[in-house]
């Protein structure tokens, strides 16, 4: 089973419909106490309007955490979390982390919208890429 699959799996106990996305995201992992317990990156593999599913090199653990994303004008996104669950993914050197929402129902949507607008952007860009991508005869 792939992290896809393993996502999926997920996707099934969740009350809320899952996005399939591929962003780059910052996070700021913070302990019971609000201490900065840890930093970096990850990529988000899919959201819903309660929360998002990111893959990292390391497992996240902690009890609160701030994502961090850049929207299409490139201002920062941010939006609280409480991270639910962190596991081995299927692909080597991976983990899954699932993070509930828990900033204002604004916050979160403003995230949301982010997301999806950055990856579909993104997207559509590539494909446009390929799509105009004519190779030249070759004289």
């Amino acid at each position: 089973m792939d992290s896809q699959q393993n996502a999926k799996t997920i996707v099934d106990r969740r009350k809320s419909p899952r996005i399939q996305t591929e962003n780059d995201v910052s996070y700021i992992l913070f302990d019971a106490n609000r201490e900065v317990t840890d930093q970096g990156r990850a990529k988000a593999l899919d959201l819903s309007q309660n929360g998002i599913l990111l893959e990292t090199e390391k497992p996240l653990n902690g009890s609160c955490i701030m994502l961090i994303t850049l929207d299409l004008n490139g201002k920062k996104v941010k939006v609280k979390g409480r991270v639910a669950n962190t596991r081995k993914s299927d692909k080597p050197g991976c983990h899954l982390t699932g993070i509930e929402f828990k900033s204002s129902e604004e916050q979160q949507i403003k995230a949301i919208v982010a997301f999806v607008k950055v990856y579909h952007n993104r997207r559509q860009r590539h494909q446009n890429k390929n799509l105009y991508s004519v190779q030249q005869p070759v004289s």
